[in-house]
Formats: C-alpha cells, structure tokens, sequence
C-alpha cells in the first residue's frame, strides 16, 4: 500500500516539474523569442507596446485610425529573429540606435543607416493634417468649398481631357526601348544643375511644396531646352494658395501643380524662401506648429523682393496625378489618374503598349523630366545614409508621417547574397544636402507597392 502511494507521489512530483518546465519555456519564449506576424507592433500611433498583435489585428487598428499601415503581405516584413527588440529600448537614444544597428547587421539588408541626431525620439503627430486624402485624421479633406471642388472636377474632365489622350498617346507611341538605369540629369545636362539641386524645407512641413517646385524648375529648364533655369518659389505656394496646405501639410499634393496651371509661379529670386533652416536635417515636426520666416503672401505677381527684378509669371499647360505605385489606390479619387483612362482588361491590366504604371512612370520620365512621389515614411528612413531602401521594417517601428520627394531616374541592382533582383528609384530629397549622403536616396519601387505612393506632374506652358 506504502509502495503505490509512493509510487503515485513520485509520478505526481514529476509531472508537476514538467509542467512547471513547460510553464517558464512558454514564458521565456513569449519575452525573447519568436519573430515575424506575431510581433508586429501597430503602426502609426506615438504609444508603443508591448503585445504583440497578429498582422490582420495590426492591420484592423491602424485603418481604424486612418493611418497608412502594412497589409497582410508577409513578405513585407523581413526575418528579424535575432536582433534587438525596438521597445526594449531604455530611452529614445537608444531606440534609435537599435534601429541603426539592426539595419547595418542584417546580412539582408540593401541599405545602410547612420544615427540621425535630428530626428531622435521623433514622434508620428497624428493631429498633423497628411498629404492625402486618405489619411487625413481631421477629415479635412480639402482646404475649400465642395462647389469649388466639383468646378474644378469638371475642369479637369472637360478643359484637361484632350491633353490628357495626346499625352497618353504620346507617350504609348514612344519606340525608344526602357533602359535599365537612367538619370534625367545625365539625359539633359544643360538642366543638371537644377536636376541635382538639394533644396532644405527647413522648419515646415512643406515637402508637397518644396518637392512640386523643385518637379517645376527641372521641366520648365527642359522644355525651354535649357533657356529658363530659374528655381521656382515654394515660398509663393506656401503663402499664397488658400487650399494647397501650409507648414503642417496638405491635404492632398496635387493642389500645388493645381495652382501652378490656375495662377502660375514666380522664381524663388522673386519669391525668396524665408523659412529657418538651422532647425536640423530634417527638422522635427514640432517645428511645423509655429514656422519662423513665414510671411503673409505679400510678394508675387507684380511684386520682387528684389525691386530690380522683374516678376515673371509661369503657369502650366496641363497637370496631373500619374498614378499610384500602391496596388489599392481605390481611396483617394481626386484627381483621377492618368492611368485610369488607359485601356485595362477584366483583371485590370494594361491592354496598350504600356505595360503598367511603372512604365508609364518611366516614360513620362524620359519624355517630360523628374516627377514628384509622396510616399509613407516610416522611423528607420529618418536614418538612411546609402543604398537602397527597402521598407524592411522592424517590428515596432513606427509611422512618422508622409512625405514628398523628386524622382529623377532609375536603376536595379544584385540583391545581398544574389537573392533576385532589386529595382529602385533614384530621388533627390528636401531635407538639405547634409541629411543621408549627400541628400538623395534610392528606394525600392517593388515595396512602394504595399503602401501609399502617389506621383504628380505637370507640362509647362512655354
């Protein structure tokens, strides 16, 4: 009797240690292990945390908030089992560190980061007004009355739409084959030194203005054949367009091509750009709320900060939204991109001769000159110094806001460890020569497909 009641206490000790081994095994991986849906972290809010949602929750409490998120595309995320916790981090010096360090660590990687001082515990401000539509929390969707947006609506169907078919024709019968790699400063170097120019935004959220003059400049030196090398005012459309936005964003990017066609633009000697600069590379968002340098619209069309100068006035032909390298560009329906007026099959491909939007893209660059993209910037492009950025992003790694650049040309590499091949953009910034390299970047236009990536333009008339 004394036997088995020995006998079914030692079974009793032993399976109470197995399940206490197995108790502080689920613990210990829960804290320190495992990778990939289970540890995506929401996106887009200023509060991190430490559970760790699947990628259809993440997802769900993101759109709730109206903030661009990843979708359910795994292969967005890479395998980062191995490295650092973003929110293990003691102090914002310190996360941004783990951001840097893991980037420069995986094998993987297509880019490299260096520790960015400037934007150390930057935040995602959720209050900003975004430059789209889409992901407009205050629900401002536009900066003016909705007879004025429905006049203008029908401007662009009637005034624009036979621009639009000969612009679209145009660059349909283009024979010339897409290169691989192409520069537009190379293809026009009379206009390379406006092409390659790193204008500095400064202490406002202007990127939508500064990046749309920057896209004007180049194509007026273009289409002049480099006669006109003047740099356009982003100072004029800050200022002076009551609907375009201001230093806290726009409501949606291509309100300043918009202007540039209804009111037209002066050059910045004209127009001079006030707005501090000695706030970073970039400057932080808190910089936005109460701009220093910013005036009342008191120059322009008649009138130059420097009163030797004569003001002249250029306007645009005709101007448009390209399109969108997002694969769901269903939200945002103002204005109606060019490449809903090309031909498409049931499954909503390409019958013509272009073959998607990214050759629509390449040859509107190689006919017209660089286009402007407003794209999702997220924590670990605040730190990019080379390569090709891919939006390989950290679990945890949060939204800061959207953000516009120029795009001038093309280019594909050899993947790391000859895993495929990589297709990138080549850009020039607006945060001032001293951010990344040398101001510029690459990002990999296959990964601006999972998330918000509008292109603008326009034709000047000259």
């Amino acid at each position: 009797m004394n036997s088995a009641k020995n006998l079914f206490l030692s079974v009793g000790a032993l399976c109470s240690f197995v399940i206490l081994v197995l108790l502080f095994g689920l613990i210990f991986y829960k804290l320190f292990g495992g990778s990939g849906e289970g540890e995506l972290l929401v996106i887009g809010g200023e509060q991190k945390s430490t559970r760790r949602p699947t990628i259809s929750q993440s997802f769900k409490e993101s759109s709730a908030t109206n903030r661009p998120t990843l979708t359910n595309k795994t292969s967005v995320l890479s395998n980062w089992r191995g490295f650092k916790r973003l929110w293990k981090a003691n102090n914002e010096l310190e996360r941004a560190q783990l951001i840097v360090q893991n980037v420069n660590m995986n094998p993987n990687s297509t880019w490299s980061a260096r520790l960015n001082k400037y934007t150390i515990g930057i935040k995602s401000l959720n209050e900003m007004i975004n430059f789209t539509d889409s992901f407009d929390p205050l629900n401002s969707t536009y900066m003016m009355d909705p007879s004025r947006l429905k006049s203008l609506e029908d401007y662009l169907d009637t005034v624009f739409k036979q621009h639009y078919t000969e612009h679209l024709t145009n660059l349909e019968q283009q024979l010339r084959p897409i290169p691989e790699r192409f520069n537009a400063a190379q293809r026009w170097g009379d206009c390379a030194q406006s092409i390659l120019r790193v204008r500095d935004q400064g202490g406002c959220g202007s990127c939508w203005a500064v990046a749309a003059i920057s896209v004007i400049s180049d194509r007026i030196c273009i289409a002049s054949e480099g006669r006109e090398r003047s740099g356009i005012s982003a100072q004029q459309l800050v200022e002076c367009c009551d609907y375009c936005g201001g230093c806290t964003g726009a409501p949606n990017s291509f309100f300043p091509f918009l202007y540039w066609h209804l009111e037209g633009l002066v050059n910045d000697r004209c127009f001079p750009y006030t707005i501090a600069r000695d706030c970073g590379a970039p400057c932080p968002p808190t910089e936005f709320q109460n701009p220093r340098g910013l005036g009342s619209c008191s120059l322009g069309k008649t009138k130059c900060a420097d009163e030797y100068l004569q003001a002249t006035n250029y306007k645009a032909k005709y101007v448009y939204k390209i399109g969108s390298l997002e694969e769901d560009d269903s939200v945002n329906q103002f204005p109606k991109p060019l490449t809903s007026r090309l031909k498409m099959n049931e499954n909503g491909e390409f019958n013509g001769r272009i073959g998607g939007i990214v050759e629509l893209l390449k040859r509107e660059i190689m006919t017209h000159g660089p286009v402007m993209l407003c794209f999702s910037v997220f924590e670990s492009f605040m730190h990019y110094h080379d390569g090709v950025y891919n939006f390989d992003l950290q679990p945890g790694e949060q939204h800061v806001y959207d953000h516009c650049a120029k795009i001038i040309g093309w280019g594909r590499q050899r993947r790391p460890n000859s895993v495929g091949v990589q297709n990138y953009l080549i850009a020039v910034n607006s945060w001032g020569s001293l951010w990344a390299k040398d101001g510029t970047f690459k990002i990999d236009v296959d990964r601006l497909s999972y998330f918000h990536s509008d292109l603008f333009a326009g034709v000047p008339d000259i």
